[in-house]
């Protein structure tokens, strides 16, 4: 493996060595390329390409890596702005910890954006757990002055580190990519493959997004969709690219498998834990004294049809199932859920006891059982066309030989 020393780097910033490749993401759900990781590249002037994993470490070690970050963000920018890069897509790039100690990067990201007159949506910064632990109060300030503009935030290499969930608690995180390491196990490890699934449902819970990472195999991909994950990142999509074979690329659709099948067991999820937390809230609000001032709080689920995690699916990805009659049968069922959802909510308010509510928690359950056959008869042939389909053939697959 190559070596290098400092000299080598500042003479590289100098000549305008540093260049960024640029790796898809895709969606699951519509295979359309929805975003990439901009990635670090140094090419010499005699055509020697130096890996990153020689000369990021070193440049983090050193003072070099801010003016490294500084020079890539200018270039990323420039492609954003330039060269049309951020139409319809966001870009991350990676950060180290010591880039975000001062309010240098921040300051230059929120002037060149504004400069630039760029939607603060275009720019996403990656940094691991680890780098956020790293960093005090003076970084997680910056990263909140980045993440109030309207900039992302994502997680890196999720799943490996010793406290990610007291991390997300405290960073403004609004993606978690999960680690290549845990997504390359998940077919052979059941534990890896709960993790993988958990974390799935954890940023849906959230309200994050979910990269997975390294995904190389169609068995991988299929796994991901089956367990919501909504976007992927890796050689079975496509290697990192330079701008211009990006840009060809982005307007492709993959012929991998893709649909919202996933979304179907998250709404069967959402839907459970909608019907219990109204169950809990007419238990325990019927236990108090009529005229308990409690009884007239909130504390219940969402009454809105479409405000409810179940509603916003039926009205947004679901219709993609639109067609299907088992979809359109949903719409009944939620409804009377609701309607009796609204009267379990009069009556406590209104000083009823827990006999005076059997019936509409009856009524409840009888809705609620409808609903869940419902959703999962449209997973279960959601699933036997994931499955029963044609081997796809995936053009970027054959690109990982490539890279």
């Amino acid at each position: 493996m190559a070596t290098v020393i400092e000299s080598e780097i500042v003479q590289g910033l100098r000549n305008g060595e540093f260049i960024l490749y640029y790796q898809p993401k895709a969606s699951l759900v519509t295979n359309r390329i929805v975003g990439a990781e901009a990635l670090a590249r140094w090419r010499r002037p005699d055509a020697l390409e130096v890996p990153p994993g020689v000369f990021i470490p070193l440049a983090e070690r050193s003072s070099l890596i801010r003016q490294l970050t500084l020079q890539l963000l200018d270039r990323l920018l420039e492609d954003v702005a330039g060269n049309g890069l951020g139409q319809g897509l966001s870009v991350s790039l990676n950060v180290s910890a010591r880039d975000l100690e001062d309010a240098t990067l921040t300051r230059t990201i929120l002037h060149a954006l504004a400069h630039r007159r760029l939607a603060t949506t275009v720019l996403e910064l990656e940094i691991t757990e680890t780098q956020a632990l790293q960093g005090g109060e003076r970084m997680l300030s910056n990263v909140q002055a980045l993440a109030e503009a309207g900039i992302g935030l994502a997680m890196d290499d999720y799943g490996i580190g010793y406290s990610t969930m007291d991390t997300l608690s405290q960073w403004p995180f609004t993606t978690i990519k999960l680690d290549q390491g845990i997504v390359g196990r998940m077919l052979n490890s059941p534990k890896n493959a709960t993790i993988v699934r958990s974390s799935i449902r954890l940023g849906h819970e959230l309200g994050l997004s979910v990269v997975a990472e390294g995904v190389e195999s169609p068995e991988q991909h299929d796994f991901l969709v089956e367990s919501g994950c909504r976007v992927a990142q890796g050689y079975l999509i496509s290697r990192p690219l330079p701008f211009n074979e990006f840009d060809v690329f982005r307007h492709n659709i993959g012929k991998c498998h893709g649909m919202p099948i996933g979304l179907v067991y998250m709404a069967i999820l959402d839907h459970i834990q909608w019907r219990r937390q109204m169950v809990s809230y007419a238990i325990q609000r019927t236990a108090l004294p009529k005229d308990s001032p409690v009884r007239q709080l909130d504390g219940f689920p969402a009454l809105c049809l479409t405000q409810c995690a179940l509603g916003k699916w039926y009205n947004g990805e679901g219709r993609y199932f639109a067609d299907n009659p088992m979809y359109q049968a949903i719409d009944a069922p939620h409804r009377a859920l609701h309607d009796v959802g609204a009267r379990i909510v009069e009556a406590v308010r209104a000083g009823a006891g827990l006999r005076d509510m059997a019936p509409l928690l009856g009524g409840l359950k009888q809705a609620s059982t409808r609903l869940v056959c419902l959703l999962e008869d449209l997973e279960d042939a959601g699933l036997e066309a994931l499955y029963t389909a044609p081997e796809p053939d995936c053009p970027a697959a054959s690109q990982a030989s490539l890279g």
